[in-house]
C-alpha cells in the first residue's frame, strides 16, 4: 500500500506491518471489488503509549482519512480517550467532569493518536455468526473464521463485526490504562479515573486488530485482540466507543473480514 506524503510528513513514521491474505474465499459476498494489499498501518505501541507513559501525539486523525476506506483503533494523545475510524469517519470518546462518556470533537482536525493500528480497506467479505460465541472464546473464534476464510492469520489483519453483542466489558481511558493499572496493581488517581461498563447486551459495531504473539505491541497480556465497540448511547442518542475487555456474539451477527 503507498501512503501519502502527508502521513509520512508527519514528525514520527508509522510502522508498517504488511501481511499477506488469500484473496480466495468461499461462499461470501464482497460488497466492493478492490482487494486489500495486506498492510497494517501503526503509530506507537501499547508499552510505549502506556506502559512507558510516552502518550505524546504521533499522528494526527485527519492525516490518515486523506485516502478513502481506513478503518483503525487507537487511543487519543495524553490518553485522554478512545478513538475509532471506520470507513473514515472518526468517533472519539472521551470522559467528562461527572466520570461519564463525552463524544470529543476532531472539527478542527488538530486531534492526534499516540498509539493507532488500522489498515485500508476498500472491500469486505460478510459472514454470519451461526452460534453464539461466549467471551472467553472471542479470540479464538476469530482466528478460526479468518483461517477458514484464507486469512494468514500468522500475521496481524484487521476485522470488524456488526450485530448484537452480549456479556461486554468496556473502558475508556482518561489519562490512564485501567488494565495496565491492574496487572501492575497500580491505584489509580480520581481524576485519572477511567469509564468502566458492563453492558448485557447491546447493538453495535466493532473494529479490530487480530494479532497473534503482540503483546505490548498490539494487544494487551492475555488476548489477541485489539478491539473496539461503537454503539450509541440509549439517553442521548449520540454515537460512542469504548475499548473491548470482554465481549461475545449473539447468533446472526456478522463477521467482516478483509477482501
Amino acid at each position: 500500500m503507498k501512503i501519502s506524503k502527508s502521513l509520512l510528513m508527519t514528525s514520527l513514521l508509522p510502522i508498517v506491518v504488511a501481511t499477506l491474505v488469500n484473496t480466495t474465499l468461499v461462499n461470501t459476498t464482497a460488497f466492493a471489488q478492490q482487494p486489500w494489499d495486506g498492510t497494517i498501518v501503526q503509530y506507537g505501541t501499547m508499552h510505549e503509549a502506556i506502559g512507558m507513559q510516552q502518550h505524546q501525539g504521533r499522528v494526527q486523525l485527519i492525516d490518515l482519512v486523506k485516502q478513502p476506506h481506513f478503518y483503525a483503533v487507537a487511543a487519543l494523545e495524553g490518553l485522554a480517550g478512545e478513538v475509532t475510524i471506520l470507513d473514515n469517519k472518526v468517533v472519539i470518546t472521551g470522559v467528562g467532569s461527572n466520570g461519564q462518556l463525552t463524544p470529543i470533537s476532531n472539527v478542527d482536525g488538530d486531534r492526534q493518536a499516540t498509539m493507532l493500528a488500522g489498515a485500508y480497506v476498500p472491500s469486505w467479505t460478510r459472514h454470519s455468526v451461526l452460534d453464539n460465541v461466549a467471551p472467553k472464546d472471542f479470540d479464538q473464534w476469530i482466528a478460526s473464521s479468518a483461517l477458514a476464510a484464507g486469512v494468514d492469520t500468522d500475521k496481524p489483519f484487521i476485522f470488524s463485526l456488526e450485530g448484537q453483542f452480549t456479556d461486554v466489558s468496556l473502558h475508556v481511558i482518561h489519562g490512564a490504562c485501567p488494565i495496565h493499572a491492574r496487572v501492575q496493581k497500580i491505584e489509580l488517581p480520581k481524576e485519572q479515573q477511567p469509564f468502566e461498563s458492563e453492558l448485557k447486551k447491546v447493538a453495535g459495531t466493532i473494529v479490530g486488530i487480530y494479532a497473534k504473539d503482540a503483546v505490548g505491541n498490539l494487544t494487551h497480556p492475555a488476548t489477541s485482540t485489539h478491539a473496539h465497540l461503537l454503539y450509541k448511547d440509549k439517553t442521548t442518542g449520540k454515537l460512542l466507543t469504548g475499548h473491548i475487555e470482554k465481549i461475545g456474539l449473539a447468533e446472526g451477527t456478522v463477521l467482516m473480514l478483509p477482501r
